[in-house]
């Protein structure tokens, strides 16, 4: 029983310092960050941010997040910053702002944000896609443009983009004369295949969908795109540490479980 209360007693007093500091950061950080400046001048920022969660409880007054940031974007113009944890985000609503991000001041939004998805799945952030912006990342870009997206690479590969696309178009031809009448076809489902043929063939030289694919390659091929629906998956889902970066070590969803 007093090994309880001890237990109790240690759990709150650092659950008040762990707030405590966290609060402290947040404060510093607001006085130092300069997120959506524009000659030395913040946008606006939505009263009402609670300590350590940010503007969370207010996003969570609207069913549909577009909907909190519309209602916004009407009563602080089409840039305004919110926080979703201890995170700043800028936020903006026309075309002639995103515009300007992009163009004008491009430099400024050109890195990636830290989140549990690249660090644990993208080897830390080391894939091209989720990596800062750095000197890292341009040279990967650098090798990725010139060794697989320039146009003498993407030309020498036409044949097999023309083969797989004409496989295809036989395959499901052939299943309509098997069955002598006209039959349907699940485009979502054949598109997936006919593209992850394609990218096979590009990177390893082997198809694995298809009448003549053996059936071992076929089940290996469904299991692979399995993993790679549930990466996506799990890319697009917002975890608690993106927001509170503090709380790494809680899964809260049980995701490390599958």
């Amino acid at each position: 029983m007093e090994f309880s209360l001890l237990a109790q007693a240690t759990t709150a007093v650092l659950l008040v310092l762990t707030t405590l500091f966290t609060y402290l950061q947040v404060k510093k950080r607001r006085s130092t960050t300069s997120i959506g400046s524009r000659g030395g001048q913040r946008a606006p920022e939505p009263p009402g941010a609670w300590p350590v969660i940010g503007h969370l409880p207010l996003l969570a007054s609207f069913t549909q997040p577009h909907r909190a940031f519309t209602s916004l974007a009407k009563r602080f113009g089409p840039a305004y910053i919110i926080r979703m944890g201890l995170r700043p985000y800028l936020i903006v609503s026309t075309r002639e702002t995103a515009k300007e991000c992009y163009t004008v001041n491009d430099h400024a939004f050109a890195t990636r944000p830290s989140t549990i998805a690249g660090k644990l799945m993208a080897y830390d952030h080391s894939v091209m896609g989720f990596t800062p912006n750095g000197a890292y990342w341009r040279e990967a870009r650098k090798i990725a443009t010139t060794e697989l997206y320039s146009a003498r690479r993407i030309e020498s590969l036409h044949a097999v983009r023309s083969s797989e696309v004409q496989s295809w178009v036989n395959n499901v031809y052939a299943r309509g004369e098997e069955k002598e009448r006209t039959v349907e076809v699940e485009m979502k489902g054949e598109m997936e295949e006919l593209m992850f043929n394609v990218l096979m063939r590009m990177v390893s030289g082997k198809r694995y969908f298809g009448a003549s694919v053996a059936r071992e390659d076929e089940e290996m091929a469904r299991r692979f795109k399995g993993a790679v629906k549930k990466f996506n998956h799990y890319l697009g889902n917002t975890e608690v540490y993106d927001a509170l970066p503090f709380l790494e070590w809680v899964d809260f969803r049980g995701d490390a479980r599958e």
